[in-house]
């Protein structure tokens, strides 16, 4: 599980991985960046070099991230299918909608499942673990990578 390494707190999706840890494939190793994580049974580190954090991708069973291109797209290349929780501004856990709007664009893709409420989480952990046991070997990577450029392009464009 991984926050990513901004400067806002993602405490919403740290108190959701935390509420359901002792259910999830083992071992939990979360990545809690400025926010808060001690549950008794999990690795929590603050941050993780980038070797780490591809070894970890790679081998994982789950994956649970915010909703960041680089996280998002390590996680993609890895064949994997992440549960993914935007940063909102509403909740100042970022300066914009940037994430969602990613979010949402890779779901209707069929790549990554979007978790918006720490109480949905384990109903999109089930869903991300078939959605990925479907797709494995069907990830052109090629096309995937011109669906999150042309993403990025478009928020681009719109913001400025």
């Amino acid at each position: 599980m991984s926050v990513g390494n901004a400067t806002q707190p993602f405490q919403r999706l740290l108190d959701g991985v935390a509420s359901i840890a002792s259910r999830l494939p083992q071992p939990v190793v979360v990545q809690y960046g400025c926010g808060r994580f001690d549950v008794p049974g999990c690795q929590a580190l603050r941050l993780l070099p980038m070797a780490e954090f591809e070894r970890l991708v790679a081998t994982s069973e789950l994956l649970i991230l915010h909703a960041g291109a680089g996280s998002v797209i390590h996680a993609l290349r890895a064949g994997k299918v992440p549960v993914v929780m935007p940063r909102r501004a509403k909740f100042k856990e970022l300066v914009d909608d940037h994430q969602f709007e990613f979010a949402e664009a890779l779901s209707q893709a069929g790549r990554v499942v979007v978790v918006h409420e720490a109480a949905r989480m384990w109903e999109a952990i089930r869903c991300a673990l078939s959605l990925q046991r479907k797709v494995r070997g069907d990830m052109r990577a090629p096309e995937l990578l011109r669906l999150v450029g042309d993403r990025l392009k478009h928020y681009a464009e719109s913001v400025r």
